[in-house]
């Protein structure tokens, strides 16, 4: 709760401010929480945050399990999603405009990309529905997911078996694995790790990821006909030293593409 006294001022151009805007906040501290306690868990979290401000969080908990929180209710509740085998490893997590929630993640067990998705009453375990969305080899490491203007699914991630950044959409009824279509958009070396996916205003994909062939950050985008390999454009961003770990990946109002990463040869 912050507020000025005066709260209205009358500035003259080239003159010092008199008095000044001092604000004052009587809300006390900006309030933190530990979510969850339980079993060593937080491992490779992922948030986001609906269209009334609530946020939701996804996690890998210590036993391998995917978890979901959040604070719709006005206080945190936690559920536990998926619990066949060691998944939810590399969760990533968003919103929709209906908001509803959507989460990738990598099955340690079978090896497969991973999707989850409840629409409503979330923190309820069985109004989740889960599928197994690629199963073609050792395949959803680094998995990144990202809604499009039409609550379309998008999802990055990496494929062991191949090398390869993969990438899989889904357009309606994504709970069903067979609507799925998937595509390898980069094949050359060992490409793919730590991909971070964004979309722009145009519903174009933009993905960072690490090059580990050549250490490199790389990134790759498509702005149509995604699910074809040939209509994806790929480039080298930075090639100074062993760089482009952890790549994380946005999208301003005006569409320029913006990636934080990690150099691991200055640290």
């Amino acid at each position: 709760d912050i507020s000025y006294n005066p709260d209205w001022f009358v500035l003259t151009n080239n003159t010092a401010m008199s008095p000044t805007a001092t604000p004052t906040n009587s809300g006390g501290a900006i309030p933190s929480a530990v979510i969850a306690s339980v079993g060593s868990p937080g491992y490779q979290t992922s948030i986001a945050i609906d269209s009334h401000g609530h946020k939701h969080i996804s996690w890998r908990g210590n036993s391998g399990f995917l978890n979901y929180a959040t604070d719709a209710s006005g206080s945190w509740a936690i559920t536990t999603v998926d619990t066949v085998g060691s998944t939810g490893y590399h969760s990533s997590i968003a919103i929709d405009s209906n908001d509803g929630v959507h989460i990738s993640y990598f099955d340690n067990t079978n090896d497969d990309l991973k999707y989850a998705t409840c629409s409503s009453g979330c923190t309820t375990a069985s109004n989740w529905n889960k599928v197994s969305v690629d199963t073609s080899g050792d395949v959803g490491y680094y998995t990144s997911i990202a809604i499009d203007s039409n609550d379309a699914v998008h999802i990055s991630y990496y494929d062991e078996t191949n090398s390869d950044l993969k990438y899989s959409t889904c357009s309606s009824g994504c709970a069903t694995a067979s609507n799925w279509n998937k595509v390898s958009v980069e094949t050359s070396g060992k490409v793919g790790y730590y991909t971070s996916i964004a979309l722009d205003s145009n519903d174009a994909v933009h993905i960072s990821h690490f090059d580990n062939t050549n250490n490199d950050l790389k990134y790759t985008t498509c702005s149509s006909s995604c699910t074809t390999a040939s209509n994806w454009n790929d480039v080298f961003v930075d090639t100074t030293g062993d760089v482009g770990h952890y790549t994380s990946i946005a999208i301003d109002s005006n569409d320029a593409v913006h990636i934080s990463y990690h150099d691991e040869t200055n640290d």
